[in-house]
């Protein structure tokens, strides 16, 4: 299944994070180029949900100077390719959305190259791994769904919540 990225209104974003404080910032005031959150989109109980990708952290490396990526876990998948990491996508972290706060995101219009490579990059990865993603997506909203005592699953947000707010969104929009 081939997956487009997308970029999230910071409406909806602010919007969802008065009801969870698990719900990454869209970082209006520091953003390094004119995207806002970009990710992915696919259904999981009937609702769009969108997956949060984002740049690599020191703590996606088990040896942070030889670059030794970690495994991914059911909430994060690390996007790489002959050992570099382009980024992740963050499970734990995906929120239903609306199509209407959707805008899709054109490579063809990124003019910062060396950026561009890196979302190409990402983007083959997720085309060529997105079973394991979608897997892993529906597993950990099931998860969560069944209040499972599982550590990762206390840090997920709350699934249920954000989809009733999704529905009063778009009843009052």
């Amino acid at each position: 299944m081939k997956l487009n990225l997308y970029s999230i209104s910071d409406k909806y974003i602010e919007y969802l994070r008065k009801f969870d404080d698990k719900i990454y910032d869209n970082k209006e005031e520091i953003r390094t180029h004119e995207r806002k959150y970009l990710g992915v989109v696919l259904t999981v109980n009937g609702f769009n949900y969108y997956i949060l990708m984002s740049s690599p952290k020191k703590s996606d490396y088990i040896d942070n100077d030889k670059k030794i990526i970690r495994k991914d876990t059911k909430t994060i998948i690390r996007m790489h390719d002959k050992g570099y990491l382009y980024g992740t996508l963050r499970i734990s972290n995906m929120i239903p959305v609306p199509i209407t706060e959707l805008e899709p995101y054109l490579i063809s219009n990124e003019t910062d190259i060396k950026y561009k490579e890196v979302i190409l990059g990402e983007l083959r990865y997720i085309n060529n791994n997105s079973s394991k993603i979608i897997k892993y997506a529906k597993m950990v909203y099931e998860q969560k769904v069944k209040n499972m005592d599982i550590g990762y699953i206390k840090n997920t947000v709350n699934f249920k919540l954000l989809e009733e707010k999704l529905k009063e969104w778009n009843q009052n929009d």
